[in-house]
């Protein structure tokens, strides 16, 4: 029985120009299909084009990151394609349902990732590329449903022509300016994190950078999100924290910023609703290359960090050591070797334990996520659980070189462990002493001894 994908296998000889043409190598089905939506109201279609432009000629840039240029071409086509009436098929334009297919030019500000993230977006990556012949792309869109029928064949076989056609041409049409700066800065990006490793960093926060980030129904992770909209305060390196001066390899500058060192405890403390968390995810958003405009795209990081948090998961094998000295009831095992449904806290020990045997270049500790039992010793603890805070402060050797980056305001006793401290006040960076900030943590517990001694009038102790 015909349908309308193998109709599109027959068409689509007739769509191969000598400017462009379909990838030999296309999958049915996969990469390449023309199906009725569930309600058959539209024809969905994908299809990898392969077009020959000259327009990346001249650019003496490395191909690694030619992702940049890509993105330069696949953001002009998405804002052009609202007054194509060709090219609107790549939003629905005509089918009455384009809130369906909105994500296909929703914005996207990730020039490349090493995850598959944003896989639901139309960016840069496997399926999106410079080749030799040119570059190649992975256009989709839907037009309304048609009964198959042969007239209806040759109708699809128009549009999508047109469609195509139109495609090419505004490609060839980008502006070569655009191209480069954003392939710039992937190179940027690329190089500058081959580098840390030679400058003893795990990671760059160029001065200027915007962290915070504004959600969008198709942008709903703070990894693929884009710029925050209106007042936002840029990240600057404090004078006392020592700036790291860069040279970027692509486009030729010089910057300065805050620079994470191998192994180091860096702490991000300050009130509540400062930045804190944004910048720890800034933090680890600096894995992937991000396109000029995106806030964070003179922000670096190495890839393999880990952000373990306190969600309770169930514990196969794993080691609680030297966090937990036995195991709680309802698991069975031991401490190096744990099953069973682990806590909050549990879990979390689990995760840092497995970053540390898997040598993370850093892990990431949020309060905001972070089961703090676990963090800092506390009164109702058990003395068969050590925190992270005593683990640190007994053998600092035990973190295996891993960079440790905390934020929080509430976990004291684990920032008073912190080579240097990082105070977002008023969402500004500000370097607060190490020295000063245990001075005052010993000055504020004095404070609280007062306050647990303190007996109000008629209160008594009714557990004797």
């Amino acid at each position: 029985m015909q349908t309308w994908t193998s109709a599109l296998l027959e068409i689509i000889p007739s769509l191969n120009t000598k400017e462009y043409r379909i990838f030999d190598k296309y999958r049915p089905g996969t990469d390449t299909y023309l199906v009725p939506s569930s309600d058959k109201q539209d024809l969905l279609f994908h299809l990898p084009l392969v077009i020959r432009t000259g327009i990346l000629d001249g650019i003496s840039l490395p191909l690694s990151s030619s992702p940049g240029a890509l993105h330069a071409i696949i953001e002009y086509i998405k804002k052009a394609s609202i007054n194509s009436p060709n090219i609107g098929h790549l939003y629905g334009r005509e089918t009455g349902n384009m809130s369906r297919y909105s994500v296909n030019i929703e914005p996207c500000t990730i020039a490349h990732s090493p995850s598959m993230i944003g896989s639901n977006l139309w960016r840069p990556d496997d399926q999106n590329m410079v080749i030799p012949e040119g570059i190649r792309l992975s256009i989709r869109g839907a037009i309304p449903y048609l009964p198959l029928t042969t007239q209806n064949i040759n109708s699809v076989s128009s549009t999508l022509s047109a469609y195509i056609e139109s495609m090419a041409d505004f490609v060839c049409h980008v502006p070569p300016v655009r191209i480069r700066k954003d392939w710039e800065a992937t190179t940027d990006q690329q190089h500058l994190r081959s580098d840390l490793h030679n400058r003893g960093l795990i990671c760059f926060i160029g001065d200027g950078t915007r962290p915070a980030r504004s959600y969008t129904r198709h942008r709903s992770w703070f990894r693929v999100a884009g710029p925050k909209e209106g007042v936002h305060i840029p990240f600057s390196c404090p004078k006392e924290l020592d700036p790291v001066e860069v040279c970027l390899q692509g486009s030729n500058r010089t910057i300065t910023g805050l620079g994470i060192r191998k192994g180091e405890i860096l702490a991000i403390t300050g009130s509540n609703a400062e930045g804190k968390s944004t910048l720890l995810q800034a933090i680890q958003a600096g894995e992937d290359d991000h396109a000029p405009g995106d806030g964070r795209e003179e922000l670096v990081t190495i890839p393999g960090g880990v952000a373990p948090d306190a969600t309770g998961v169930e514990l196969k094998g794993s080691d609680l050591k030297p966090f937990f000295s036995y195991l709680p009831p309802g698991m069975s095992g031991n401490p190096s070797s744990a099953f069973g449904q682990g806590s909050g806290s549990a879990s979390m020990a689990s995760r840092i334990s497995d970053a540390l045997r898997k040598r993370s270049p850093y892990i990431i500790i949020d309060e905001d996520r972070a089961a703090q039992n676990l963090m800092v010793p506390c009164y109702m603890s058990s003395s068969k659980v050590r925190s992270l805070a005593t683990l640190i402060r007994e053998d600092r050797e035990w973190l295996f070189g891993s960079t440790l980056i905390i934020a929080g305001s509430g976990m004291e006793l684990l920032v008073a462990q912190a080579d240097r401290i990082v105070r977002l006040c008023n969402h500004e960076a500000k370097a607060q002493s190490v020295t000063l900030y245990r001075d005052g943590l010993q000055k504020h517990y004095e404070s609280l001894q007062a306050m647990v001694m303190e007996k109000r009038s008629g209160e008594g102790d009714i557990y004797k």
